[in-house]
């Protein structure tokens, strides 16, 4: 009887293996399934546009991906003219140095804080630095975005007043 009871359990236990298994692969799809959403630019596109804060995202290679409508407003207020080229980060446009230099770190895994900031849309193609305006933009976070392997794939600027 002790090892029917054993094998009972142990069988119970399999089971119960195997819906832990379910659940858990079908909670990685789930996860793909949010990503494949986020990388479609679908409800992340119309999340970030309604934020107040300026918000630009860009590629290793400094090439501007995607903007919300605050960037592009603030843009098309600062640009030097009415082209209509992709925007970049020209990194020798870049005079702030911590600003220089969270751009090029935030693709080593590391998020910024950063404040005090001048003229920090001068760095994007397109617009001439500007004289700022008092607490217009001084500030931002600088994060970087993950793909499932683990690698950086873009990295995200907030600026903030």
């Amino acid at each position: 009887m002790e090892k029917k009871t054993k094998e009972q359990l142990l069988d119970e236990l399999t089971e119960v293996q195997k819906m832990l298994e379910k659940r858990t692969e079908l909670q990685g799809h789930m996860m793909r399934d949010l990503k494949l959403l986020v990388a479609n630019e679908l409800l992340f596109s119309q999340i970030i546009d309604f934020l107040p804060y300026p918000i630009a995202i860009f590629t290793p290679q400094y090439s501007v991906t995607m903007v919300n409508k605050a960037f592009a407003a603030e843009a098309k207020r600062l640009a030097k003219g009415p082209e209509e080229k992709p925007v970049r980060i020209v990194q020798y446009k870049i005079f702030d140095m911590q600003l220089a230099s969270a751009v090029k770190k935030v693709f080593n895994g590391y998020t910024f804080f950063l404040e005090e900031l001048k003229d920090p849309f001068s760095m994007f193609s397109g617009i001439d630095a500007q004289s700022p305006l008092p607490g217009h933009f001084n500030r931002a976070v600088i994060f970087p975005v993950t793909a499932d392997d683990g690698g950086i794939t873009h990295a995200v600027i907030v600026l903030m007043p």
